[in-house]
């Protein structure tokens, strides 16, 4: 499904007269969420150009939209290119790996929502959140070539925040 969308944008007329335009922007990142909501996978594929280190992303649902471009959050250097011979496993496999790890690691966590997010750092990943009923995160990170689970960490959301004991919210 992922290689299939990003197929169908890069031979949409959208994207071949922008890249014709910005040739040096290359697919650096899909991201797609995943909840009652929005029960189907609507990729943002993201590209990437190193001369203007900026960002461009492409909706892909309902219809083809692109983003002006804009900063990239990244620690250093460039955004590696993500290529999709390198990935092996399919979306939904990985989706599978990771409810296995939920019923074998972490059972008494239910999954309300998913955020995945393809890249290449440096090894090409699957980085899955998956935000649960009580209010935490389970972070997993997948080979995209081999299934093999990189890491995982179960964290409260609210460990994640910058509020401490005493801190009111601004009004």
């Amino acid at each position: 499904m992922l290689k299939e969308t990003i197929s169908r944008v890069e031979k949409s007329k959208e994207y071949e007269e922008w890249h014709a335009k910005n040739p040096d922007f290359y697919l650096a990142h899909a991201f797609t969420m995943l909840d009652e909501k929005h029960p189907r996978y609507a990729w943002e594929l993201g590209y990437y150009s190193p001369s203007r280190d900026k960002l461009v992303v492409v909706e892909t649902e309902p219809s083809i939209a692109m983003r002006p471009e804009e900063d990239v959050f990244k620690k250093d250097g460039r955004v590696a290119k993500l290529s999709l011979s390198e990935i092996k496993i399919r979306v939904a496999d990985a989706m599978k790996i990771c409810d296995d790890l939920v019923k074998s690691d972490y059972s008494s966590q239910v999954v309300n929502k998913r955020i995945i997010l393809v890249q290449n750092q440096p090894k090409h990943v699957y980085n899955v959140t998956l935000v649960t009923h009580t209010f935490s995160i389970l972070n997993v990170k997948i080979d995209a070539g081999t299934g093999e689970v990189l890491g995982h960490k179960l964290q409260s959301i609210m460990d994640l925040g910058a509020w401490q004991k005493g801190d009111r919210p601004k009004s």
